[in-house]
């Protein structure tokens, strides 16, 4: 069975035609079956009553927070509430688009237990660029993210990344960050379980009416990361395991 996770806040110009394009895709792909997993996190617009709608059309699961608590906390909640043995979360904008996960899937095959996807690489294919304050902080950002916490990704936050259902249970009832560091904090988790980390180039496009606000959001971000830190040393994480 395959579970499709996504977060939702205000979401409501794109939502009803991305939830079908999803249900549609894994359709063909779910041999042992397929749910939705949407995660509305306080949504001010009309995407609650969207998802209310879809739902006995679709084999659509609606998780509500009534107020707005963090794309972390949502993508944390419909995770650790998904039934499928492959889970993924993917942005309701599709930035990434559902084709990626044949390859994805295949990766998990191989022995992965996480797949993310990279727009770093040389070979991704990124049709609508960031523009460049956003990208070079990106880079900053990544740059950190590895000094910090030391690890080494190249891409925490495309919203495509996928996982066995054993990593997602294990990581996700760790993780702590409600807010945009939450990529960071599960690759940071998934290392420090020993998950195998596959990253895989992406096509990818940036999309209009993005939910970041460049310096709010920045600061925020590096304060979630210290705490991820902090988290570790004050062992709230467990103990490191390898293997």
């Amino acid at each position: 069975m395959i579970s499709a996770v996504v977060p939702v806040f205000n979401e409501e110009p794109v939502l009803r035609a991305s939830l079908q394009q999803i249900a549609s895709f894994l359709q063909a792909r779910g041999a042992g079956g397929f749910e939705i997993v949407a995660v509305d996190d306080g949504s001010a617009d009309r995407s609650l009553a969207i998802l209310h709608e879809l739902r006995g059309a679709l084999p659509l699961k609606v998780l509500e927070n009534t107020v707005n608590l963090g794309k972390g906390a949502a993508v944390r909640r419909g995770m650790l509430e998904a039934a499928g043995e492959v889970v993924f979360f993917s942005d309701a904008d599709l930035s990434t688009p559902l084709s990626e996960f044949d390859r994805f899937r295949a990766l998990l095959e191989q022995g992965a237990g996480v797949v993310i996807g990279t727009r770093k690489h040389a070979q991704a294919d990124i049709r609508t660029p960031q523009g460049r304050l956003r990208t070079a902080m990106g880079l900053g950002y990544t740059k950190v993210v590895n000094r910090l916490l030391g690890v080494a990704f190249s891409d925490y936050t495309c919203g495509f990344k996928l996982f066995t259902r054993a990593a997602a249970q294990a990581i996700f009832s760790l993780s702590l960050v409600d807010g945009w560091s939450f990529d960071a904090e599960i690759l940071f988790l998934a290392h420090r379980l020993g998950f195998a980390v596959a990253e895989t180039p992406v096509t990818w496009e940036d999309r209009p009416n993005s939910k970041v606000r460049v310096v709010r959001d920045t600061a925020r971000s590096f304060a979630e990361l210290l705490a991820i830190r902090l988290n570790a040393a004050r062992g709230k994480y467990g103990a490191p395991r390898r293997g």
